[in-house]
């Protein structure tokens, strides 16, 4: 059976492999995210970047959502954080919530294109307070390293040197949106979600060695001891990593199948021959954790417009930031609720049910219309009762260990990270996979489209 798989993966890879238009499309999406990531280690003009930044949580989530330019204040430093925000802001009212768009939202392929025009539009605000935000919050943690037009304070700036880069901020970020709209379109997998996987994948190494010497500079290395114990602790580091590394990819592949029927000639009587319905146990992807991500880089955008020890600013840094157990709380409550929303944006068991009707499939034991919604429906929340807890989980683990052991939570093991590096990957091959085997069709089809013509032509000569 094993040597069977490995025949299967080996002739999927050398599909891909001569498919001259997956090939293509790989090859596009990786010029763009090429693009992306040059673009993103460029400074701003203007900008002076010395030394090291001293990074926090807030800091730390914008620059995840950039795709790592804001680390290096590029004009890709917010990156597609503000066209998330808009986005969920624009599903959750889309949701039955406001009519005009709820109609948009069931108007099929034209509805959704206007519903992107106003993500756009709405994402434009967002754009602009989150530049703001993000150079007030490097000015003050830069210690002096950076300079703003040769300025280390936001009060020496000014409103013209704002609004440059305001504008050149929220033009990258509008130029990010186009780049992930083009590998969605004419490359491989989600577009978005590969730019801050590109990120992600461009600063691991560095990371996971900062991580090391982080671990490394809190033992005194003089005795054999504490050399030993060092060790060790890199062992445990990076065997837990692997651990949480397996667990992700374990979830993300686990499926509940329910079983689907035929009605006349296509009835199977054997149940194991039955063809099924898969329901991923983590259904709605990595969205939920970007979306919870986005949410919750709002309060300290907000911050940044405080005075300094307003009563709001307090509040925000006590109860709003995730370093704080109820900031973290709020983290994986986010996580949760939009792991049930976006399960049934994906899934959608009223479509489902109705599809079912028209083509004449129903599950076995389950009678059609709304008892099949409802199967349906039972199905998918005993799903995500199992797959959101556990997205939340990781994704809040390195904030738990940062707050216990002292450990800045980018170096922590786990977290959106490694979804984002999981989830994002397998969901890519997925990708490659699909526009294979379409595109492979598509090839078959004309060449026996171009037989059949061809024959038909000699049959006519003679």
């Amino acid at each position: 059976m094993s040597s069977f798989n490995d025949i299967k993966k080996t002739n999927t890879i050398k599909k891909i492999f001569t498919n001259k238009t997956v090939l293509f499309s790989v090859f596009f999406t990786l010029i763009i995210l090429i693009m992306f990531h040059i673009g993103s280690i460029i400074p701003t003009p203007g900008i002076e970047i010395e030394g090291s930044i001293s990074t926090n949580d807030f800091s730390s989530m914008l620059n995840l959502l950039a795709g790592g330019g804001m680390s290096r204040m590029s004009i890709f430093s917010i990156g597609v954080g503000p066209y998330i925000t808009s986005q969920i802001i624009v599903q959750l009212l889309s949701s039955d919530l406001i009519p005009p768009l709820s109609r948009m939202a069931k108007s099929g392929e034209r509805g959704k294109k206007k519903l992107e025009v106003i993500t756009r539009f709405l994402m434009l605000p967002f754009c602009v307070a989150q530049s703001y935000a993000i150079i007030a919050l490097l000015l003050q943690n830069g210690n002096g390293n950076i300079k703003i037009f040769g300025q280390s304070e936001m009060s020496g700036l000014s409103w013209q040197q704002i609004s440059t880069l305001i504008i050149i901020f929220t033009a990258g970020s509008y130029i990010s949106i186009f780049m992930g709209d083009m590998i969605t379109k004419k490359g491989v997998g989600n577009g978005i979600t590969l730019l801050i996987l590109s990120g992600i994948v461009a600063s691991f190494l560095s990371d996971f060695k900062v991580a090391i010497n982080a671990i490394e500079g809190k033992f005194d290395l003089s005795t054999i001891k504490n050399v030993i114990t060092m060790v060790l602790s890199v062992i445990l580091y990076i065997s837990v990593f692997l651990l949480l590394l397996f667990a992700c990819i374990f979830v993300n592949d686990s499926v509940r199948r329910i079983p689907i029927q035929q009605v006349g000639q296509g009835l199977i009587t054997e149940t194991k021959d039955l063809p099924f319905l898969p329901i991923k146990l983590n259904a709605s992807g990595v969205i939920p954790v970007i979306f919870a991500s986005s949410l919750m880089t709002i309060p300290g955008t907000i911050e940044q417009f405080l005075p300094a020890y307003s009563e709001g600013k307090e509040i925000i840094n006590d109860y709003f930031q995730i370093e704080t157990a109820v900031g973290l709380s709020l983290y994986g409550f986010f996580i949760i609720a939009f792991s049930f929303f976006y399960s049934y944006i994906q899934i959608n068991p009223q479509n489902l049910s109705e599809n079912f009707e028209k083509s004449g499939k129903f599950i076995p034991g389950v009678k059609s219309g709304k008892d099949t919604e409802k199967h349906i429906t039972k199905v998918l929340n005993r799903i995500n009762w199992l797959g959101a807890p556990f997205l939340a989980l990781v994704a809040m683990i390195p904030y738990v260990i940062s707050m216990i052991s002292g450990i800045p939570s980018g170096l922590a093991i786990g977290g959106t990270g490694i979804i984002i590096l999981v989830t994002a990957a397998i969901d890519l091959w997925t990708s490659i996979k699909s526009n294979s085997t379409a595109s492979g069709y598509n090839i078959e089809k004309d060449k026996i489209g171009s037989s059949v013509g061809k024959n038909d032509k000699d049959y006519h000569m003679w």
